[in-house]
């Protein structure tokens, strides 16, 4: 039998309709289906309708006493949810409890409060917890966790507003350029007699601005002496940092600052022979070496202030004072 030069029509309609698909896509080869179905005087192809699968997400509040690991605890104190959804929310608890509690989990025992949001999979599975507050009662002390988003990144603060998440150190000018070293027999330039240098010098021009480090709070801001205009912001770890030699002063004392604010101008007031930054950091008040402290320092930020965390502490410690005390199962508020 002599073969045709031509695709029989149930071979070729399929290898049309793949590389339709691969060319145009799904919406193409409706509209050419329609349009050849139109020509054939048949009845327009209809594609069956996507249908997208929803998840959902609700809040539960968990809480009781019980001892050992958090995810040990979660065995205990919420039975009732799967393995895998107790092992989610103990892997967030260590995460988020490690800056402050001094023993992993509840150890030899204690009371756990909990609320986190849970979005599930239409199969009912957990795809994914968020802890949005947590408090652990462990040897007499109560430690507390609240979730805030200032609107870059959520975070984790303590009952006061301070950050759990350290960040690094930023430098007080935008190019550190060091002059003059931190050195404890340095020959002081100007009075010529043998003095300890506790900072460094920073090469700039006047009116360069001068940031802040690291969030603090300014715990001076006025001449002194050599110094001439200094600003010292004194940072919740500890450390302090000194900027002199300004020639204009942008912060009052007292008041909070936030990594990155301007504090002042760079000048050449007070002992100074040119314009430049004089820049010290403080542990404890001792003076250390800047350029070491920079490259390892880390503060972490502060909220207290804030009108907006204060509402949301509020809140967020009213959702938690409704999680159990003693039952074993924990509650889901809403859906």
């Amino acid at each position: 039998m002599r073969r045709s030069g031509f695709l029989n029509s149930s071979i070729l309609l399929p290898l049309l309709t793949a590389a339709v698909l691969a060319t145009a896509g799904i919406g193409a080869f409706a509209a050419w289906a329609d349009a050849d179905s139109r020509v054939e005087g048949q009845p327009p192809l209809v594609l069956p309708a996507m249908r997208a699968r929803p998840v959902t997400t609700d809040t539960l509040l968990i809480g009781g006493f019980a001892r050992g690991s958090f995810a040990q605890a979660l065995t205990v104190l919420a039975s009732d949810l799967s393995g895998t959804e107790r092992e989610m929310i103990g892997r967030h608890l260590d995460k988020i409890f490690l800056p402050i509690l001094p023993q992993a989990g509840l150890a030899q025992g204690g009371r756990l409060r909990l609320a986190y949001e849970r979005t599930m999979r239409p199969d009912g599975s957990t795809r994914s917890i968020q802890v949005l507050a947590a408090q652990a009662a462990v040897g007499g002390s109560m430690y507390t966790v609240f979730l805030y988003d200032q609107g870059e990144k959520p975070g984790y603060y303590d009952d006061w507003g301070q950050s759990l998440d350290p960040v690094p150190w930023a430098g007080p000018l935008a190019r550190m350029r060091v002059t003059s070293p931190f050195k404890m027999d340095r020959m002081h330039p100007i009075l010529r007699r043998v003095l300890p240098h506790t900072g460094v010098d920073l090469a700039a021009t006047k009116g360069t601005p001068v940031y802040a480090a690291a969030d603090g709070s300014v715990s001076y801001a006025a001449p002194r002496g050599g110094y001439g205009n200094l600003v010292e912001v004194a940072h919740p770890n500890g450390y302090s940092t000194r900027y002199a030699h300004l020639s204009a002063i942008a912060v009052r004392n007292g008041t909070p600052v936030r990594q990155g604010d301007v504090v002042g101008f760079v000048g050449s007031t007070g002992l100074s022979t040119a314009p430049h930054l004089h820049y010290e950091v403080r542990r404890k008040g001792r003076p250390v070496n800047p350029m070491a402290v920079q490259l390892t320092a880390t503060s972490t930020s502060q909220v207290g202030f804030e009108l907006p965390w204060r509402q949301e502490r509020r809140s967020l410690a009213h959702l938690l004072s409704r999680a159990p005390t003693s039952t074993s199962t924990g509650r889901t508020l809403s859906n």
